[in-house]
């Protein structure tokens, strides 16, 4: 009997409209999809990644991750067919946790194996996927830091109460530790030369 293959576009979920049709038996493991799926789109392994059962509306349901975590199975030991048995199916794949380059798996057809293939196969491409790390310009926003960019961001400062009298000792206080140098990089002993114990500390 003949293997079955799954023909299978996986789309990438971003702005570009990019997607892979990657042919497979259904007997292969979820962790020769894996590597499939990265070889097509030009990224390479070593990151955690998952497979999940979806929908149409592409809810993640039971998870498939490198490691088997609840007890469910996991990658090397999952068919394609436990995710992808007809289709209707769907599945997300979700690779590096940290950016979460999220892809949606959907079958073209299905299809019994050609003499002298050798699957996985990419058969077919469309559009250019994204820098790997692209993401990582996401990761870094909003991590800026007192000091940083030419002064003190306004989200460093004491809240205020609206209470005329106390927003003003407020301001004094603010005022005060500044001019005491609280407010400076204490990451740097610059001027610290002459306090009591700093050389035992050194």
């Amino acid at each position: 009997m003949s293997t079955k293959i799954a023909k299978l576009r996986v789309i990438l979920d971003t702005e570009r409209d990019v997607y892979r049709d990657i042919e497979i038996s259904t007997d292969s493991t979820l962790l020769h999809l894996h590597h499939a799926i990265l070889d097509s789109f030009g990224w390479s392994a070593g990151e955690m990644a998952s497979f999940f059962e979806s929908d149409e509306s592409w809810e993640k349901g039971k998870e498939y991750s490198l490691m088997d975590i609840d007890g469910g199975g996991d990658m090397t030991v999952v068919k394609v067919s436990t995710v992808i048995s007809n289709l209707e199916s769907r599945s997300v794949y979700v690779y590096d946790f940290l950016r979460m380059w999220s892809f949606f798996i959907e079958p073209v057809e299905f299809t019994s194996t050609e003499d002298g293939v050798e699957y996985p196969r990419l058969c077919a491409e469309s559009g250019t996927p994204p820098d790997f790390d692209s993401k990582d310009g996401d990761l870094l926003a909003g991590m800026e830091f007192p000091g940083e960019g030419g002064g003190e961001s306004d989200k460093y400062k004491p809240e205020r109460t609206g209470d005329p009298e106390i927003d003003a000792y407020l301001d004094e206080q603010e005022e005060n530790s500044v001019k005491d140098g609280w407010n400076e990089d204490h990451s740097r002993l610059d001027g610290l030369d002459g306090l009591d114990g700093l050389d035992d500390l050194m």
